[in-house]
């Protein structure tokens, strides 16, 4: 085959597939408006703060895309300030409803790129905008602040905020503390005037000097003649401690000792006074019979009656029988006297001496009957 022709074959498949692009793009609406495509333009105004839209961002209605943006334009080129208006395209076969708004989203977190979505807001009429010179506002929109409601942020700005306040009111302490744990020997610190140049003792002082005092203690006990001086030290306490305890031993059994002792005596004296006050009140009746016996014969005696009488006659056997009469008179009183008040106190008290000293105690009495038995 010749190149010239080969080169015209190469020429005719190239015409062709350009040719069936055109057709296809102009099937497809993809076809750029200098070949006659099938779009007419929106203009999208009063975009403040335009970013992450480009040429060819798509634009979606209700999520169809319609369309692509065909170029940025500012408002006003003399006051940039002012917004930029967004060039898009629109494919012939779709119309935008009046009322419609562009809502421009740009790329989130910096990734992939924006898109616009073009919103119809309820109750608007639901015509189509004419085509030429159409035009819709447009607000920017930020994917996050959707996500994240507005209560939201501004919990989260206040948290911030108090975070700061929080730092802020931290950083005298966060100070203080370093200036507690700052190096500072000890040697400098004990320098004349230290204290006066604010240069004080802290934290790494106080254990530096903990330190020096556990190396003295250290080079103290390690010395021999302390080890043998604190061992017989231990030595010493440890026999007095010994003797303390045989001390305590003893003198609880010593205690237990006078203790049982006392109580063997006072249950003896018990048991001697009560036979001694049945013995008493015996002799007591026999006292207040002898009496009475007395009394007859005194009455005998005083009539004359019987050898009593021819005695009595006598002076002086008549003056001692009285003198005798009376002393057991008062005898017998000064008995009824005492067994009257201890009748009535109902306890006698005794004293004991011990070796650690006079103990006293009282004794209760039980009432003694004091009727005599009946003579067998």
């Amino acid at each position: 085959m010749k190149e010239s022709t080969r080169n015209l074959l190469v020429g005719l498949f190239v015409v062709g597939a350009l040719a069936v692009l055109g057709v296809l793009m102009v099937w497809f609406g993809e076809a750029p408006t200098w070949l006659g495509g099938s779009e007419w333009t929106l203009r999208i105004t009063g975009v403040q703060e335009l970013s992450g839209i480009g040429e060819g961002t798509t634009v979606n209605l209700n999520g169809v895309e319609i369309g692509r943006v065909g170029a940025l334009e500012f408002e006003n080129p003399e006051r940039p300030d002012q917004g930029v208006a967004i060039v898009v395209g629109i494919k012939n076969r779709y119309s935008i409803p009046r009322g419609a708004h562009a809502r421009i989203y740009g790329a989130t977190l910096g990734l992939g790129t924006g898109r616009i979505d073009i919103c119809v807001r309820p109750g608007v009429p639901v015509e189509p905008l004419e085509r030429v010179g159409a035009t819709i506002p447009g607000e920017m929109h930020y994917v996050l602040r959707e996500l994240i409601s507005q209560e939201l942020l501004s919990t989260v700005e206040r948290t911030i905020a108090h975070i700061g306040d929080l730092a802020a009111a931290a950083t005298p302490v966060a100070n203080n503390l370093a200036e507690l744990i700052e190096q500072r020997a000890v040697a400098d610190v004990s320098k004349p005037g230290a204290a006066e140049r604010g240069f004080t003792a802290n934290l790494s002082t106080v254990v530096e000097r903990i330190d020096n005092l556990v190396a003295d203690i250290n080079a103290v006990l390690g010395d021999e003649n302390v080890q043998d001086d604190v061992k017989a030290a231990v030595s010493d306490l440890k026999s007095a401690t010994t003797e303390l305890k045989n001390t305590v031993a003893l003198w609880k059994t010593e205690s237990q000792k006078i203790s049982d002792n006392f109580n063997t005596g006072i249950d003896r004296t018990e048991e001697n006074l009560d036979e001694s006050f049945v013995k008493l009140n015996d002799v007591l009746d026999n006292l207040d019979d002898a009496t009475k016996s007395l009394a007859g014969m005194l009455r005998q005696v005083s009539e004359g009656e019987g050898t009593a009488g021819l005695l009595a006659r006598d002076a002086r056997l008549y003056e001692a029988a009285v003198l005798t009469f009376q002393r057991l008179s008062e005898l017998t009183g000064t008995l009824q006297r005492i067994a009257g008040k201890i009748e009535r106190d109902g306890y006698i008290t005794l004293g004991r001496q011990t070796p650690v000293g006079t103990v006293t105690k009282d004794f209760p009495l039980e009432q003694q009957s004091t009727e005599r038995p009946a003579t067998p």
